[in-house]
C-alpha cells in the first residue's frame, strides 16, 4: 500500500482533505503533519511514496521541507499546494525539484488525479520525470573507457 504524506498547518483544511481521501483508503494511506518539522519526523519513521506540502507553515516551512527532502529523500516525489504562488516562487520550486504546483483553493478531484498520477509514475519507474531506462542509458554514455 502506498503512503501519501500531506503537510499543512491549517487543521480544518487537513481534516477536510482526510475526509475526502477516505474514499480512496483502499488505494493509498494518508498521513498528515502540521509543519515541515513534523513531516521530517514522519519521513524518518515511515515509508512515504508522495509528499504534498503547503509552503507557509510555522517551525519549518515548505521550502525548508523541500530542501531537506532534496538532500535526504530525492526519490520521493513532491506536490506543492499554496495560495501564494508567484512566478518567482514557482521558479524556486522548480529549482528544488517540485514539479506539480496546485494553487489554493484546490479542486479536490484535480488534487486526487494528481496524487494518482504521481503514485502511478513512481510505480512505473519514473524518478522526478525521468524514466529509469533513460537514466541508466545516460550513465552508460558518461562512462570513460578503461585504460
Amino acid at each position: 500500500m502506498k503512503n501519501v504524506l500531506i503537510v499543512d498547518d491549517e487543521n480544518s483544511f487537513l481534516l477536510s482533505l482526510l475526509q475526502g481521501l477516505d474514499a480512496y483508503a483502499t488505494d493509498f494511506n494518508t498521513l498528515t503533519a502540521q509543519n515541515g518539522k513534523a513531516a521530517v519526523e514522519v519521513l524518518r519513521t515511515s515509508r512515504i511514496d508522495l509528499v504534498v506540502t503547503d509552503l507557509k507553515m510555522p517551525e519549518m516551512d515548505g521550502f525548508g521541507l523541500l530542501a531537506y527532502m532534496s538532500k535526504m529523500h530525492p526519490e520521493i516525489p513532491v506536490m506543492v499546494m499554496s495560495a501564494y504562488c508567484t512566478p518567482e516562487i514557482k521558479e524556486q520550486l522548480n529549482n528544488l525539484g517540485a514539479f506539480t504546483v496546485l494553487e489554493k483553493p484546490i479542486d479536490f478531484y484535480d488534487f486526487v488525479e494528481h496524487i494518482f498520477a504521481e503514485l502511478h509514475a513512481v510505480s512505473k519507474g519514473y524518478i522526478r520525470g525521468i524514466t529509469l531506462p533513460a537514466f541508466s542509458s545516460s550513465l552508460r554514455w558518461k562512462r570513460r573507457p578503461a585504460p
